[in-house]
């Protein structure tokens, strides 16, 4: 994916005219152009950007589709409570008047909101605002075997963004400001052994918590609550981000690998669980709640399974879900279909309880609208909604910022595809913060709980070439 732009006879022209109506309307005026290019490891992309101020990266290797970008030509940055609908005002708004060129993909802005807005955000989570979607500069997309790279640049923007040199995308390497990446190799071990583990909350808080929350449920206050955990570890070396994502995607190719970097600062993950996706006017939503560990035979792998299915309190915490999701939808939506009994969705290490949900969007909804109303599903906060918030606001002790949030991409038409930032962590050199959470019903069992937890870090743990480390 060389530089084959051609600025004299493509985008001088086009340019030009967009100075001209910037001019004429006083607003900035979006131009995009793509081409053709040769299909590239979007992984191997995103870690030779590594001197971007802004990456994005966006993988379902089972569905053969990816997006890389690199640079922001363009930020939308809402605030509080209705940083959805701003954000698709926003969007809208470049959108009209923007001169697009080239086959292929359009436009798309990649990126992610804060789990709760109204909780005051930490140091540690600087750079990653209440909502940041970006208009890469460069954007790479990769679907059934074709590739297309689109650049984008903003003409008249108040508020550019800090100018990325365009690099240049392919044989092996990138370059930014003359200097070649010095990314590690994707064979080259990692020199993260474990430097183990430490919880913000240290482990009788957490289960003390868990029982609280339990009690809670039981007196009628909320019918389930969601509480978190971090764990921070710390490695000899900084992180290698690059083979993390290589390990995620190939242990996890049926989740979604995302990557989100604001400088040194990168979060990522592999959620298997979808927010919303909108493909035309069809609507799909996953309710994911209630799981169990994946079994060391394929016997026991199959009993356990079974045990998922047939739990009480698994499949009243799902239900609850399930139920939740419908309501949501019912407004934007029509149509909405369910199953009648949830399936076994299995990943490397944990079988979900999991129901699909479809539906058909109404004349007049967004996407936005979809993600405003599941965000979050009970599955990752609780319900009613503002009580299980409120709830995690005063009890649950940490901040999550991006985590559990919604993190994926919307196009020019509109389309696109959220996911739930799930099996995450928050990596910055050697540091990294891991996050994990149960659904607390209210016959919870803290110790039961807190196993759980354990067994969705291991994902990041490995990802991340930590062995041996303690999540206490």
């Amino acid at each position: 994916m060389t530089e084959r732009i051609d600025t004299e006879q493509v985008l001088a022209p086009l340019l030009a005219r967009a100075r001209r109506l910037a001019a004429e309307r006083g607003a900035p005026v979006l131009v995009s152009w793509s081409e053709r290019v040769a299909a590239e490891d979007p992984i191997d992309v995103f870690a030779q950007a590594a001197t971007a101020s802004d990456r994005c990266l966006w993988l379902q290797p089972d569905a053969d589709f990816a997006l890389v970008g690199v640079g922001a030509a363009h930020v939308i940055e809402p605030t509080g409570p209705e940083r959805f609908a701003a954000a698709d005002a926003a969007w809208r708004a470049l959108l009209d008047g923007a001169l697009i060129v080239g086959d292929g993909p359009g436009p798309t802005v990649i990126g992610g909101f804060a789990f709760d807005p109204e909780r005051p955000s930490t140091p540690r989570w600087c750079g990653f605002p209440d909502a940041r979607l970006i208009l890469p500069r460069q954007t790479l997309t990769l679907q059934g075997g074709e590739c297309w790279r689109r650049v984008n640049v903003v003409v008249g923007d108040r508020h550019p963004s800090p100018p990325t040199p365009l690099p240049t995308l392919g044989e092996g390497s990138i370059e930014h400001d003359g200097m070649p990446s010095t990314q590690s190799a994707p064979d080259s071990p990692s020199p993260n052994v474990g430097r183990g583990g430490q919880g913000v909350r240290a482990v009788p808080r957490f289960l003390t918590a868990v029982a609280q929350a339990a009690a809670a449920v039981r007196r009628g206050d909320l019918e389930k609550v969601v509480l978190a955990r971090e764990v921070r570890v710390e490695a000899e070396e900084p992180f290698d981000v690059e083979a993390a994502l290589r390990r995620l995607r190939d242990a996890y190719p049926s989740c979604y690998v995302f990557a989100v970097a604001r400088g040194e600062r990168v979060f990522l993950g592999a959620t298997p669980e979808r927010l919303v996706r909108l493909d035309g006017r069809t609507v799909r939503v996953a309710s994911l709640a209630g799981s169990i560990p994946r079994g060391a035979t394929p016997e026991e792998d199959r009993e356990l399974a079974a045990a998922l299915l047939a739990s009480a309190k698994d499949r009243a915490e799902h239900a609850v879900v399930v139920r939740a999701i419908r309501t949501a939808l019912d407004g934007p939506c029509v149509e909405v279909e369910t199953p009648d009994e949830p399936e076994i969705l299995s990943v490397r290490n944990v079988h979900h309880l999991y129901t699909p949900v479809t539906a058909r969007l109404r004349d007049g909804a967004t996407l936005m609208d979809l993600v405003a109303r599941l965000h979050p599903t009970p599955a990752v906060g609780g319900t009613p909604r503002a009580e299980a918030l409120r709830y995690i606001r005063e009890h649950e002790g940490l901040d999550r910022g991006w985590y559990a949030a919604p993190v994926g991409w919307m196009d020019a038409s509109g389309q696109g595809e959220f996911a739930v930032a799930l099996r995450s962590a928050l990596v910055e050199g050697a540091e990294a913060s891991l996050f994990a959470g149960c659904g607390i019903m209210g016959d919870s069992d803290p110790e039961r709980e807190y196993a759980e937890s354990s067994v969705k870090l291991r994902p990041m743990l490995a990802a991340l070439g930590i062995e041996g480390a303690e999540t206490e």
